[in-house]
């Protein structure tokens, strides 16, 4: 197969922001598969699944992928990570938090421009990382961070609104 790039990129307008607004995060399941158009946006899925809101604080929450290339092997894959903030420490952030690292995770991330964004389409996510901590100084945090990552074969897919709007969403 030649693998033949078609397009170039353009700058465009100065109308775009950082940032998460919000993660969505669900249980995996291999068994949902989506529906993707010509535009290679998620327009649909096989199930409903339900997804559980994490409101995040403007430039708190953050989204990232790393793409890891190899020339020699012929490979490629991306490192996805969510990272998260939840504020006061109680029992039920650390309830959630051992729940979350003993399951397999999906997650949608609602950035600062109103576009949604699949995690761990393929392959589930996992909690990698997480620090709670009551702080020392009066403004520092008392709460929680953590990391959820996922490893699939391409970047994250932008999922229409339309579709979110028919997901179970607590």
């Amino acid at each position: 197969m030649s693998c033949i790039f078609t397009t170039g990129y353009s700058l465009g307008c100065k109308d775009n922001l950082g940032g998460v607004q919000k993660f969505y995060i669900g249980n995996f399941s291999a068994v949902t598969s989506f529906s993707v158009g010509s535009d290679n946006i998620i327009t649909g899925g096989t199930s409903v699944p339900t997804f559980y809101t994490f409101e995040q604080r403007n430039e708190v929450g953050e989204y990232k992928e790393d793409g890891a290339h190899s020339v020699e092997n012929g490979t490629n894959y991306w490192t996805q990570i969510a990272s998260l903030t939840l504020y006061k420490n109680q029992a039920s952030v650390r309830d959630l938090l051992l729940v979350l690292s003993q399951s397999r995770l999906q997650v949608l991330v609602l950035d600062q421009n109103g576009k949604y964004f699949m995690m761990a389409e393929q392959n589930g996510a996992d909690l990698t990382a997480s620090s709670i901590g009551l702080g020392k100084a009066y403004g520092d945090l008392n709460g929680s961070t953590f990391s959820i990552t996922a490893k699939e074969p391409s970047p994250a897919r932008e999922v229409s609104s339309t579709y979110v709007a028919t997901l179970s969403i607590v």
